[in-house]
């Protein structure tokens, strides 16, 4: 059995076929309209800084698994290295903050730059995409 099942069976056949047939229309709409003032939020937080970013991440809209908002700490080297366009996926980002992080003997203070990023589901190519929204300074 699903563990999210998209409906409930009730029993009555002539209502599990309306909500077989009609659900699934409205709640992509319905979705849709729950995400655009979570992207507001989202937005307006960066106009605060990494303390607006900090608290919409605290927030319950952005901890949802659907919206997937995150922070990273990166240093001057990565920083380099993403622009340069050397990094293509968060994985690769997140081991090279785990290398610069060993090799500066986890010293937090060089990491003087937070990224800002939103996990997404790519239907196009049938995996998460991250998208880097802001990058601030640490100052």
């Amino acid at each position: 059995m699903h563990e999210k099942p998209k409906i409930i069976p009730t029993g009555f056949a002539p209502l599990d076929f309306l909500v077989a047939v009609v659900m699934p229309s409205i709640t992509e709409s319905i979705l849709e309209s729950w995400d655009a003032p979570v992207r507001e939020l989202a937005e307006k937080a960066k106009d605060k800084g990494l303390k607006g970013v900090d608290e919409f991440l605290q927030s319950s809209g952005s901890g949802e698994d659907r919206y997937r908002y995150g922070i990273l700490e990166i240093n001057q080297e990565i920083l380099n290295r993403l622009l340069r366009g050397e990094i293509k996926t968060f994985k690769k980002l997140q081991d090279l903050k785990n290398e610069e992080m060993i090799k500066s003997n986890y010293n937090r203070s060089l990491f003087i730059y937070t990224v800002f990023h939103h996990i997404k589901w790519l239907d196009e190519k049938n995996e998460d995409g991250v998208l880097i929204d802001s990058i601030f300074m640490n100052y």
